[in-house]
């Protein structure tokens, strides 16, 4: 039994091989990399962007719905829905658009050209 339990304990230690500190910069890569459109992605890796953009705008709209029935009911809305409402549309946006369409070469021109 002591040698499933090393085994066991052996596997949980593994599971965490990313450190803390290192995962907020891999998630801001990743989805700095959906937002710029500037990698060709495969036909699941499409499905899967235009998955998260799809939740980004759900998320928008039900934050403009409760700010809409906060305010109707007499109510101020916080000032987290007038932040975070136009910023997930925007992300959920330009992860959808950019996985649908999927150019990467659009998103290097458009890097040079702000550039100059």
């Amino acid at each position: 039994m002591e040698h499933r339990d090393d085994w066991i304990r052996e596997l949980e230690r593994r599971q965490d091989n990313i450190d803390p500190i290192r995962r907020i910069p891999n998630s801001a890569l990743f989805q700095g990399t959906l937002i710029n459109g500037n990698l060709q992605l495969n036909r699941l890796q499409r499905a899967g962007a235009v998955f998260l953009g799809l939740c980004g705008l759900a998320m928008s709209c039900f934050l403009l719905a409760s700010a809409v029935a906060e305010f109707r009911i007499g109510l101020l809305p916080d000032l987290s829905y007038a932040i975070f409402c136009p910023f997930s549309f925007w992300i959920g946006w330009k992860i959808t658009k950019n996985a649908l369409i999927n150019d990467p070469t659009k998103a290097q021109r458009r890097k040079v050209e702000t550039r100059h």
